[in-house]
């Protein structure tokens, strides 16, 4: 006799539209802000509005605790978060980023709304809190913000 068993916590996928550009039209729009783009993966590159991912994003923050010195850096937590972004929704257009930020040449995330490009900083660590209310929910400026504010100002892409 065969027994199923189901393991907590059962985790349900948000709803969210899908959409999808090609690769070199990403890639220009990257361009067009001054951002080098590193070699691309995909013909296609998927990715959903603002409100779709005002709906994921909370779930690609990742603790801030299971930093280490020189093995789990910023570098860490933005490829982390690119691939359980593809791993959970199939989207592949949020990619490591890099650039200048107020603690220095810093790793994280960039995604594409349809309408901009905009950041997430995958480190819970970073955010201090302030929450406000707005279609981010429970991110905040500290977390997702803007091209140019909270002093990070990318330069190159990994797509």
């Amino acid at each position: 006799m065969s027994r199923i068993e189901v393991k907590q916590p059962i985790v349900h996928t948000p709803s969210f539209k899908e959409y999808k550009i090609a690769g070199s039209e990403l890639k220009k729009k990257y361009e067009g802000l001054g951002i080098k783009v590193w070699p691309m993966s995909y013909y296609w590159y998927y990715h959903t509005d603002a409100e779709g991912w005002a709906k994921l994003l909370l779930h690609l923050v990742i603790k801030s605790n299971l930093y280490v010195a020189d093995r789990r850096t910023c570098a860490w937590y933005a490829k982390k978060a690119t691939v359980l972004c593809n791993e959970l929704y199939k989207l592949n257009t949020l990619p490591e980023t890099w650039g200048g930020s107020p603690l220095g040449y810093h790793a994280f995330n960039t995604f594409w709304t349809g309408d901009s490009i905009m950041i997430l900083e995958p480190n819970e660590g970073f955010d201090d809190g302030d929450n406000y209310q707005d279609i981010w929910g429970a991110l905040d400026d500290d977390i997702v913000f803007a091209l140019g504010d909270n002093g990070y100002k990318p330069d190159n892409v990994f797509l």
